[in-house]
């Protein structure tokens, strides 16, 4: 570590000048990176900051304000100590100028009331700034090879944060981007204290002054935060702590990185075989296949499962949700092929022990629900040959592309469709597209001159089974607003909606309409 002024002032070479800190002691502890000697009163401009600058006063200006401008300049570009020479220009005692200005500035001056050998006190701590110089480098060249081991072996991010917290010797927690703790270690302290309402601290930002936080992986990819945490104890972070919150870091970025390149090569291999299954393809030597691709069907039953998330511009999102699939599979020790088979689909295939496919697909679906996004997850009926993989991956697809989505998730089988099901089985029959058409056209078009949307009061009536209450309720409005609306939806259609027959045939029709166009239930005004 770079020294402070306060051990240079403590070493043999400075004591001999009998040093007395005339102004800025509260400034005693800044690191000095370098010592010049210099006379010149025009030298701010060629210091970097954090020196120590050496000189006899010779040089310095004879006016108050010129000592006051000397001291300003060299206050701005950061110096970290004055220290004059008595003897040569300044007898006994420096000007009170340059004392006033140097404690207006916060900046630590000293005055030598003995010679001084500058030589001797430039080699001095040339020696000490060195050694630690060197010091950081062989530091700097461990922690390479630490960081660089654990990721060229793939390590968890528990890993990463434990050498971080040992080499650095404080608490260390990474978070994600809604601040969770996703691994800390608390370097010997109190895990409470380290991890106590985390979230409320992160979000308010309550963290004492001494931490240091770095983002985990490059903006827009940033995916969480490293943080260093301090004690009442403990100063400022150290350039060696930094460093190695940063090598930490990165570690952690490229550790995402290598998982996410890796998963993605593994998913592409899963996407050629299930896209066949998904397709209906006889695909020869299919058990090979599955083997081959680790897949450990043997003595066990496969489950087919699609997650289908609607809409265009998902393609990151269900990476993400084919990822989220795969994790869950290795976390729980279960075998299974995972694959984005189009644009809206991810598709998987799950071998597990015989009677435990709710188990395994509910644990799935509770992965997924942690992401809040509208998903359908549809599952197929589980095969205890792999020759039925096939039909279980394309029911699972039927019951995917029936279902609407929702949020959180569930997982929805076949039974779960009744009359949906159905209709989507025959979304592309003319005949019933003829049929709604026939039966909504005329209130559609109504509703696209009007405005009135009484295709959605219709629905609400259809879904209620006619309760007339309960659809005042879900369009928010009067009772004698409803029943107007459904004269004039009778009048609309010419149909008589007090006869339960002419409301069945109407809430067919809706559901026909709603599987057609893929759209979720309509939301009643």
């Amino acid at each position: 570590m770079l020294p402070t002024l306060a051990e240079v002032l403590a070493l043999p070479e400075v004591q001999r000048g009998d040093p007395a800190v005339l102004a800025g002691a509260g400034r005693l502890h800044r690191a000095i990176r370098w010592v010049h000697v210099a006379e010149l009163a025009d030298i701010a401009p060629l210091l970097q900051g954090d020196e120590l600058l050496l000189n006899t006063g010779i040089l310095l200006p004879s006016t108050d304000r010129g000592l006051r401008q000397y001291v300003a300049g060299l206050a701005e570009v950061g110096l970290a100590g004055l220290a004059i020479e008595l003897g040569r220009r300044f007898t006994d005692r420096l000007p009170d100028a340059l004392v006033e200005a140097a404690e207006e500035h916060d900046l630590p001056l000293i005055a030598f009331r003995r010679e001084t050998s500058f030589v001797a006190v430039t080699q001095a701590v040339h020696q000490i700034v060195v050694n630690a110089q060197m010091t950081e480098l062989q530091a700097s060249e461990e922690a390479h090879r630490a960081f660089t081991r654990l990721t060229l072996g793939r390590a968890r991010p528990q890993q990463v944060v434990d050498l971080v917290a040992e080499m650095a010797d404080r608490p260390v927690v990474f978070e994600n981007l809604v601040h969770h703790v996703i691994a800390y270690n608390a370097a010997g302290r109190d895990h409470d204290a380290v991890i106590g309402d985390w979230e409320r601290r992160s979000r308010s930002a309550r963290m004492l002054g001494t931490d240091t936080a770095v983002d985990v992986g490059p903006e827009p990819g940033r995916f969480g935060r490293l943080v260093l945490l301090a004690d009442g104890s403990d100063t400022a972070t150290t350039p060696r702590q930094r460093m190695l919150l940063e090598r930490g870091a990165t570690a952690l970025a490229m550790g995402r990185l290598i998982d996410r390149d890796a998963q993605n090569l593994e998913l592409q291999a899963h996407r050629t075989l299930l896209t066949e299954l998904a397709a209906g393809v006889d695909v020869p030597h299919l058990a090979s296949r599955l083997t081959s691709l680790g897949l450990r069907w043997k003595g066990r039953h496969v489950t087919g499962l699609v997650v289908r998330l609607p809409g265009p511009g998902n393609a990151d999102e269900l990476r993400g949700v084919a990822a989220d699939l795969l994790d869950e599979l290795r976390v729980r020790r279960t075998s299974g092929l995972v694959g984005l088979v189009d644009d809206e689909r991810v598709v998987a295939l799950v071998a597990h022990a015989p009677g435990s496919a709710d188990a395994v697909t509910d644990r799935l679906v509770e992965r997924l629900a942690r992401t809040g996004a509208r998903l359908v997850v549809g599952v197929g009926s589980p095969v205890d040959d792999v020759a039925g993989a096939g039909g279980s991956v394309r029911e699972a697809l039927v019951v995917a592309d029936s279902a609407a989505p929702t949020t959180p998730p569930r997982a929805v089988r076949l039974y779960d469709l009744r009359l949906r099901g159905l209709l989507h089985l025959l979304r592309s029959d003319p005949r019933v597209q003829q049929y709604v058409e026939r039966e909504l056209g005329t209130l559609l078009a109504h509703d696209a001159r009007t405005g009135e949307q009484l295709t959605a009061t219709l629905a609400a009536y259809c879904r209620t089974g006619g309760n007339k209450v309960r659809t005042a309720e879900l369009c928010h409005i009067s009772r004698p607003a409803l029943y107007a609306r459904l004269q004039r939806i009778g009048q609309v259609v010419d149909i008589d909606l007090a006869d339960p027959e002419n409301v069945l045939a109407l809430h067919v029709a809706l559901l026909a309409r709603e599987v057609m166009s893929d759209q979720p239930r309509p939301q009643y005004s």
